[in-house]
């Protein structure tokens, strides 16, 4: 019976390991109170902060997409078929594109924005302004394929129109390399046109059947079969 007391008696006095640990969680929060009350503010002060921001965000990209699809309708009316557009018509619409890139820069509007204004630019004849259009686009729009191929088959078209053919052959060959199905038809039109300027008939004709094999028949398909035959008589 003794020996059982002193058991018993040890095992008192030993200490509770979940009392010992509630004991110093106790003092721990006790001593650092303020610490612990200042960080929770920063905390949700924070959290506020990334709420407000993303929905402040959200209302920016709403806001962007009513403009973008404004100027989007003012351009297509322009480029309707069989219609006579205005240089200054095209200014008009070309402002509200300015207009989404200045207000909504961080928006995806405002980035495809970049990507409207490079082709109206090209479609004015002024290559210079559409090609800082384009590498800009290249730069801030994302890594979409579709646009991005958009871009670098606009940057053809204007160092094609600048006459830097080596550049717009660079330019189209991306493109191709991308392998965006339904712009190849034309890029390998672009392509052939460029080389056959630079006076490379050999790349020119491997391009031009390049685009005879993915194009639909139409006019172009005729004036292609042509070129092709007086490249290689």
């Amino acid at each position: 019976m003794s020996s059982a007391k002193k058991i018993i008696k040890k095992k008192l006095k030993e200490p509770d390991e979940f009392i010992t640990f509630a004991e110093r969680a106790y003092l721990f929060l006790t001593h650092h109170s303020k610490s612990i009350a200042v960080g929770g503010i920063i905390v949700f002060i924070l959290l506020l902060v990334i709420f407000f921001f993303q929905r402040w965000e959200k209302k920016n990209e709403e806001n962007a997409y009513q403009m973008f699809n404004l100027a989007g309708e003012a351009n297509q009316i322009i480029s309707a078929p069989y219609r006579e557009e205005s240089l200054q018509e095209y200014k008009n619409v070309l402002e509200k594109f300015n207009e989404v890139i200045t207000k909504f820069p961080r928006t995806r509007s405002g980035k495809l924005s970049i990507l409207f204004k490079g082709n109206i630019h090209l479609r004015l004849g002024e290559f210079e302004e559409a090609i800082k259009a384009y590498e800009s686009f290249l730069k801030k729009g994302g890594k979409e394929k579709l646009y991005r191929s958009f871009a670098f088959e606009g940057l053809g078209y204007s160092y094609e129109g600048k006459k830097d053919y080596e550049k717009a052959i660079n330019a189209f060959q991306k493109v191709v390399d991308m392998g965006e199905g339904f712009q190849l038809a034309n890029t390998y039109l672009g392509l052939g046109q460029c080389y056959e300027k630079s006076g490379k008939s050999k790349e020119a004709v491997e391009n031009y059947k390049n685009f005879l094999k993915v194009s639909q028949k139409s006019q172009m398909t005729n004036i292609v079969l042509r070129k092709v035959s007086n490249i290689e008589k």
